[in-house]
């Protein structure tokens, strides 16, 4: 009876021990986004929220991280991994994510943001007032931001004025920035970030529409010319998985929200200078020219774009029928 009530006792200390490693052990979080594990989304967005998230929490929870050369790096699915539980967080690019945030596009319509930081505070300020509607309802939204705003890079052909686009093929990040280019005679080619340099290389593009600010590798060896319009910008998110939110403890869901919305948006609007820098510098070379407009010239590139952004509100609508007054509120918010 003795060796029996020890053995009990031993079996009950160890599953004792057992219980409480497995409560011990950090609640894992999974973030993705579709950049390269050395990018700066890596470097200086995720990991960045990986520690501080996980210094917060004193230990209680892991971060894993996914760049895009793993299963939940497609750029297209940064938000259907997040919407299927495949991920809890994720960064994305809205443009690559079909007609799933249509409301967000109106951010990205010509001539509309001056700024990085500018430009993404509007578009959460317009998400938190209610201004995109039902958009993100099956998200928990961490933040929404835009890249610096987007110019016109060439191989050869230089330029200066609406007339030279007629009949450039050029890469396009979206549906957006496409209706402008097609308006003007180019003829645009949508393509993701991890498509374009293979276009380039192919001859199948001419030049490309993108900030400076982008993961481009080797971007200013073959594009020479670079005419500084600042006349879109591409809209991002961070989102979360919003079950997997409510469903963490209340300490950890607090921390989540201290980290994210109006003060993430913002740093992540700061960092576009940062990114933007080194690539606007390998512009200086020799070999290249950028070309910055006077005002006369930015007058007919804003009357040659003006009916766009009408025919685009206008298609829009139907889809988005908040779409004219979402506009309106960010054209004030970022009025000079």
């Amino acid at each position: 009876m003795r060796t029996i009530c020890l053995a009990l006792a031993i079996a009950a200390a160890t599953g004792l021990a057992h219980t409480k490693a497995v409560a011990d052990e950090p609640i894992t979080i999974t973030f993705s986004h579709f950049l390269g594990p050395n990018s700066f989304f890596q470097e200086d967005v995720v990991e960045p929220f990986a520690r501080e998230l996980e210094e917060r929490a004193g230990g209680t929870v892991k971060v894993v991280t996914y760049a895009n050369d793993s299963e939940w790096g497609g750029v297209r699915d940064q938000a259907t991994n997040v919407a299927n539980g495949d991920v809890d967080i994720a960064l994305g690019l809205r443009g690559a994510e079909g007609d799933r945030f249509p409301g967000t596009s109106v951010i990205e319509l010509p001539f509309l943001v001056p700024d990085a930081k500018a430009g993404s505070l509007a578009l959460w300020d317009l998400y938190a007032s209610g201004g995109l509607g039902d958009e993100y309802d099956d998200f928990k939204v961490l933040a929404l931001f835009v890249h610096d705003p987007g110019l016109v890079h060439t191989t050869e052909r230089p330029v200066r004025s609406p007339d030279d686009m007629t009949g450039l093929s050029l890469r396009s990040p979206n549906r957006t920035v496409s209706a402008a280019l097609e308006h003007l005679g180019a003829v645009p080619v949508v393509l993701q970030v991890d498509e374009v340099m293979n276009a380039v290389s192919d001859g199948r593009i001419e030049g490309i529409v993108t900030n400076w600010g982008n993961p481009l590798q080797g971007f200013t060896d073959v594009m020479k010319n670079h005419t500084d319009l600042k006349f879109y910008t591409s809209a991002f998110f961070i989102v979360m998985n919003k079950e997997r939110y409510e469903s963490l403890p209340d300490d950890v869901k607090a921390h989540i929200d201290a980290m994210s919305g109006e003060a993430l948006t913002a740093q992540l609007g700061d960092l576009w200078a940062k990114w933007a820098a080194p690539v606007r510098a390998g512009a200086d070379g020799p070999d290249n020219t950028v070309l910055t407009p006077d005002e006369a010239t930015m007058t007919a590139w804003r009357e040659a774009l003006a009916p766009v952004t009408d025919a685009y509100l206008e298609e829009l609508s139907a889809q988005f029928p908040n779409a004219r007054d979402a506009y309106a509120t960010v054209q004030e918010a970022l009025a000079p």
